[in-house]
């Protein structure tokens, strides 16, 4: 059984996927602390109706032969914008400040063990109506 055809799983899963692809950027952030010119990124907060927004019409590339080189990077549905007002940028014009960006992957972490805990206690609930409950 497909648990993502269920609209409360397909949403829940959703998010996680926004969740880790935040993780993925705040990552980077991280990695170019010290990157001159860098500008951190961040998700979008993702609300209701980018929720609802089928991702199925993006397609990814095709690698149509063995030459071809894959993505380095994961791309995910949701994209990465920079930041436009950064908290403060030194003199190599990088302005990721590490502090804010720890706290953002805590924030993700916490966010994702939540989803985590409401998917697991969804596929509990489907067990327990299956007699499955042990």
């Amino acid at each position: 059984m497909d648990f993502t055809q269920i609209p409360l799983f397909g949403m829940l899963t959703r998010r996680m996927t926004w969740l880790q692809q935040r993780q993925d950027v705040l990552a980077q952030n991280i990695a170019n602390a010290d990157t001159p010119q860098y500008r951190p990124r961040d998700l979008k907060p993702l609300n209701f109706r980018e929720l609802l927004r089928s991702t199925e019409d993006r397609l990814p590339p095709a690698t149509t032969h063995g030459a071809h080189l894959a993505s380095a990077s994961r791309p995910g549905p949701f994209r990465a914008e920079a930041d436009r007002r950064p908290v403060e940028t030194t003199l190599s014009g990088n302005s990721v400040v590490l502090e804010e960006e720890l706290m953002k992957v805590g924030e993700a972490s916490v966010n994702y063990q939540t989803m985590t805990g409401l998917y697991r206690r969804h596929i509990a609930m489907f067990r327990t109506v299956l007699g499955r409950n042990s």
